[in-house]
């Protein structure tokens, strides 16, 4: 594979790059800050097929209409420390870190704070969301479903979604406990990623159209899959089948954020 010269930006001008883009497509300046904040969290952490990379495909939806870019967010129901809010076809960019505001007033208030968004789209790093509760010393948790790109545990077709999951706890004086995963053998990002750079894939992140397991990314974009968490039998596979299903079939929503107020004695919370 050919191999891709990468260059190296300041963060403020990916910042300010993103944020022209998207007022070009009609996202109002506050919107579209917020959107290039979550899209710059994760060029600095590493995540870069979900930085600034990721906007050709938000250009692409907003291009054809498939985004709306001044979405009208409502609160449909709610209780003290729950809410279910309407995206309004928004950028999940937008859409996510409003819920994620919400739920972190309902735990200052009542000590924990779950929010469901429908009607949304991409939100991001699931990560940027855990990490903006760890600022205010509160216990973070944010998953989203996603489009089929998994096969079960044997299969040959795709079943499942990523299903992204992020989970933050502060710890006090010691560094905080943060975890941000996709719940198969790799996330699709990073097939994204070797594709741009002319990389092979590792063996047991994914299988071809045909079910034969594949070392080349085209072969998963061309009609292939990714591998269920813990891959392969050979790898541990069968180990996590029961936890992508129970995924699958409890979590219907675009996405969610969850927020509890950090508590002395509280290590973590399921």
């Amino acid at each position: 594979m050919a191999t891709v010269e990468a260059k190296v930006f300041p963060i403020e001008a990916l910042r300010e790059f993103s944020t022209r883009v998207l007022l070009h497509f009609g996202v109002p300046k506050k919107d579209a800050s917020q959107a290039a904040d979550v899209l710059a969290s994760a060029d600095l952490r590493g995540i870069d097929s979900h930085g600034v990379a990721r906007l050709t495909s938000y250009v692409d939806l907003l291009s054809e209409g498939l985004i709306n870019p001044t979405p009208r967010i409502k609160i449909l129901r709610s209780t003290p420390s729950t809410a279910t809010i309407d995206g309004d076809n928004g950028l999940g960019l937008v859409v996510g870190p409003q819920a994620n505001e919400i739920a972190m007033d309902m735990a200052e208030k009542a000590g924990s704070g779950w929010v469901s968004i429908g009607n949304s789209n991409h939100f991001g790093i699931a990560g940027y969301y855990v990490l903006k509760a760890l600022e205010r010393d509160m216990i973070g948790w944010a998953m989203t479903n996603s489009t089929k790109l998994v096969t079960p545990l044997w299969g040959a077709e795709r079943m499942l979604g990523t299903n992204p999951i992020a989970i933050a706890f502060p710890a006090k004086e010691e560094p905080p406990i943060v975890v941000d995963m996709a719940t198969c053998a790799a996330a699709y990002g990073k097939i994204e990623m070797a594709r741009r750079r002319g990389e092979s894939i590792p063996e047991g992140w994914g299988i071809n159209k045909h079910g034969l397991d594949t070392t080349n990314p085209d072969d998963i974009v061309a009609g292939g899959c990714l591998l269920p968490l813990g891959s392969d039998r050979e790898r541990g596979g069968q180990h996590e089948a029961a936890r992508v299903v129970a995924t699958e079939t409890n979590f219907s929503s675009d996405f969610d954020v969850f927020v509890r107020k950090s508590q002395p004695g509280i290590t973590a919370y399921a």
